[in-house]
């Protein structure tokens, strides 16, 4: 049996083993990670397109056929991928990309997503490969948006220096 110590020494080299204890302990909590938020708006839907297997349940497919105008058996002919050994039903495997991510990187069914989904967070998983992804591509974007708009102020300088002295030779 561990001692006390021992615990606590786990929880000092390993933060998981801590935030495991209160999400089991709490399981309605929300508990941060060390990794801050990002803007989900900001990013190019790497959840979607990396992070795994998406399950859907009884009431999700439920709420999908509803929102898809579809029967039960319809949506489950049409979106269901997969089907593990265990019964569950996947509407997204492995690192496929989803078939419900638009064209324009937004879940074309958000208000009837999965409980997968609607739980799903990258800065709050034990395995911070989507959060590195988005964090890299959210920080790169603003970073290139800072230059742009640098050299779009830097342009817009010029031309009104040239446009100055354009005036000043016609006048003088």
């Amino acid at each position: 049996m561990k001692q006390p110590g021992d615990s606590l020494d786990d929880i000092l080299r390993r933060p998981d083993v801590l935030l495991d204890m209160v999400r089991q302990a709490m399981p309605e909590a929300t508990v941060a990670t060390e990794n801050p938020p990002l803007s989900c708006l900001k990013c190019a839907s790497f959840c979607c397109k990396v992070a795994g297997y998406v399950e859907v349940r009884r009431a999700d497919i439920r709420r999908l056929a509803k929102h898809l105008d579809l029967t039960v058996p319809e949506f489950e002919a049409k979106h269901i991928v997969e089907k593990t050994r265990k019964g569950e039903k996947l509407i997204k495997s492995g690192y496929d990309t989803c078939q419900f991510l638009g064209p324009d990187r937004r879940c074309t069914v958000y208000s009837a997503r999965p409980r997968d989904c609607r739980e799903y967070v990258c800065w709050d998983q034990h395995d911070s490969t989507v959060y590195d992804f988005a964090y890299f591509y959210q920080t790169a974007i603003d970073a290139q948006k800072r230059t742009e708009a640098r050299a779009h102020a830097a342009e817009a300088r010029e031309r009104a220096a040239k446009a100055k002295r354009r005036r000043q030779r016609k006048r003088g």
